[in-house]
């Protein structure tokens, strides 16, 4: 685990904001050893242990084959129809505060019903409820609710009122109101949509309300595609920015604020649960009982596998009775006096299937993108990199021109993926606005030969073409070309080097322009012995052999190595990362003569002894590949950009653990 950008940090931020709420106050450097000798002289680095030599090469194998809800509520009072939503809101997008105020009587707040979700309406044929139970559930009652905490309202293109919590979180423009992505369709036409602090019974606008134009909801754009709700459970929250109400005061300076908690974990005892239930009137029908329930129960962490439809993950949980449809989007509550919201109803299922166990999405990095694009009021950036979670399981990254947008020239790289269960994608690369990737595109379905068999994969300009050829390394020592990957797949095959013992011992390949011509189709091999060895010019069949290093124990510990122009010369440069964290970069590397220099990048440490895949390329803004991609062993994935002699250059985190 890299323990550098803790979540901590992100918390700390978020306190700073001042919170007029009644619940809450106003608002690593790795240590560097001396530096050890130049892994190209031949003394050994003595901050290496001594190994034994590797065993000769075995018999070669057999080459792997290259084959590639419920009973209708009462129909809405007709009225006439909002403006078309569109990218730009104006004010005819959403009434006056003064015309809301009027539209949303008690009688028709009393009409409205929950979001449609999974979940059967109570008295539907499933059940009376979203199931019963469960063991040891805290006990909940209703109340008037607190200031902080309130409900939307809206009507729906159905013309049916709808409802969800949401909590008042603080801004910077004192507007923004936290939910339950579930609550909102990806369409963003709910007409009339209006948020009502502390709405109850028998005061159901104490506050007034705030309504909120078309435009101003915010979540992951992953969420909100279709099926989203199933696919990405985790990203099940929202931020809705409001309006001022019509004396023109904002919603965080009438009733105060309650801070986002990120990355608190799941282990909270007193954790207090808010919702508006859907609940039975005296006379045993269904319809809104307009009072929230209060709930204080033990929040704990429930992970589980895909099931139904739904992707599993790791959620928080809490038992409290009677939180049946309707809840979503309450908060998950910590904190005493000093309080913090971490949770909203939603995620598993979203929310769960049974009264008595909710759910929410955990609030980590993903919350606070989408945190961070409400208070600037742009929509959060299309997210097309998997969760770190998967990023394990990258066992090799290449960078390379495989989905071009324009001539190689005006193109940023790609990244190539390959996998441990086989499968092969492309990233394509985009500017920092898109992440940095916009498009993921899957060259291949997962295979065994592929996971079991490919052992290396570097991308080049092996062919001449300027699109980006793939040179993979299979277990068996056979090299193999693929010319022209691009996105419809590949194109042919072309073997370079049949099955053989010796390549069995290329540990670490790389690919650049070290001196042979203007193509990037040099390769570079550290083998199992420590020696070191580039192919010039290498298209169909290997290039001119020069031997760098002769086999040696200190090259035994350049775990991996990568390939960039960091120096701006044409000849590419080196990057080497050593077993004990030291990241070294040798200018100008062509394998012949002393003319190159050595850059110590970082000193030896033990953060650095955790990036597991280490590749250059062109990510950024200016031309030359002088970027580098880190996975790290947590599943974090950095990019560095524009770094030189001097050092990797600015990191860009990806993907978060």
């Amino acid at each position: 685990m890299r323990l550098r950008y803790s979540l901590a940090a992100v918390t700390a931020l978020a306190a700073t904001f001042i919170s007029t709420s009644a619940w809450a106050d106003p608002a690593p450097t790795p240590v560097t050893p001396p530096a050890s000798s130049s892994p190209l002289s031949p003394t050994p680095s003595a901050s290496f242990s001594e190994e034994a030599a590797p065993t000769a090469p075995g018999t070669p194998s057999t080459s792997p084959s290259t084959s590639t809800a419920g009973s209708t509520p009462p129909a809405a009072p007709s009225d006439p129809a909002s403006a078309s939503p569109s990218a730009g809101s104006t004010p005819e997008d959403t009434p006056p505060a003064t015309e809301l105020e009027k539209f949303w009587t008690p009688e028709r707040m009393a009409q409205a019903v929950p979001v449609d979700e999974d979940q059967p309406l109570p008295g539907q044929s499933s059940g009376p409820s979203r199931g019963k139970g469960v063991a040891g559930t805290s006990p909940s009652h209703t109340f008037e609710g607190i200031k902080e905490v309130g409900t939307f309202f809206w009507q729906d293109s159905d013309l049916k009122y709808r409802f969800c919590a949401g909590t008042v979180v603080p801004s910077p423009g004192k507007d923004l109101v936290l939910t339950a992505a579930h609550c909102f369709d990806s369409t963003d036409q709910q007409k009339k949509l209006v948020f009502v602090p502390k709405h109850h019974r028998a005061d159901p606008k104490p506050y007034g309300l705030f309504p909120i134009k078309v435009g101003q909801i915010y979540a992951d754009p992953r969420y909100l595609r279709k099926g989203g709700d199933h696919d990405y459970t985790d990203l099940d929250f929202a931020l809705l920015k409001t309006e001022p109400r019509a004396d023109g005061k904002k919603v965080q300076d009438v009733v105060g604020a309650i801070p986002i908690g990120y990355g608190t974990g799941f282990d909270h005892p007193k954790t207090r649960v808010i919702g508006y239930p859907w609940l039975p009137d005296d006379d045993g029908k269904y319809k809104p009982h307009q009072d929230p329930l209060d709930c204080t129960s033990p929040m704990k962490k429930f992970s589980t596998d895909s099931s139904g439809g739904w992707k599993g993950g790791t959620f928080s949980q809490i038992d409290c009775d009677g939180y049946v449809r309707g809840t979503s989007g309450g908060p998950f509550i910590i904190g005493g006096d000093h309080p913090q919201v971490v949770g909203v109803t939603g995620g598993w299922q979203t929310g769960g299937h049974s009264d008595d166990t909710s759910y929410s999405s955990y609030f980590d990095s993903d919350l606070k993108r989408i945190y961070d694009a409400a208070v600037a009021g742009k929509m959060p950036a299309p997210v097309v990199l998997p969760a770190a979670s998967t990023w394990k399981h990258a066992n090799d990254i290449a960078s390379g021109y495989f989905a071009l947008n324009g001539s190689v020239s005006e193109d940023r790289m790609d990244m190539f993926v390959l996998w441990s269960d086989g499968e092969l994608t492309v990233y394509r690369g985009a500017d920092k606005g898109l992440n940095y990737f916009d498009k993921e595109i899957r060259v291949q379905k997962p295979n065994k030969l592929w996971a079991e068999h490919a052992k290396q994969v570097v991308a080049g300009d092996f062919t001449g073409d300027n699109g980006s050829d793939l040179i993979v390394v299979w277990s068996d020592g056979e090299v193999t070309l693929y010319p022209s990957v691009d996105e419809k797949g590949f194109h042919g095959e072309k073997q370079i080097v049949a099955p053989n013992p010796t390549w069995k011992h290329a540990t670490a390949v790389t690919a650049g322009r070290y001196g042979g011509n203007k193509w990037q189709d040099d390769l570079v091999v550290r083998w199992s012995d420590g020696e070191l060895t580039v192919y010039q010019n290498t298209g169909t069949s290997l290039g001119t052999e020069i031997k760098v290093v002769n086999p040696n124990k200190l090259w035994t510990h350049a775990v991996e190595i990568g390939s960039g122009d960091y120096t701006q010369n044409d000849t590419w440069d080196l990057v080497v990362r050593w077993s004990d964290g030291e990241l070294t970069l040798y200018d100008d590397f062509t394998g012949t003569g002393d003319t190159w220099g050595e850059h110590q990048w970082k000193a030896p440490n033990d953060l650095w002894e955790h990036a597991m895949l280490v590749t250059g390329g062109d990510f950024s803004d200016n031309p030359w590949p002088d970027d580098t991609l880190v996975r790290w062993s947590d599943g974090e994935l950095s990019l560095y950009t524009e770094g030189n002699g001097s050092g990797i250059g600015k990191e860009n985190a990806l993907v978060k653990p």
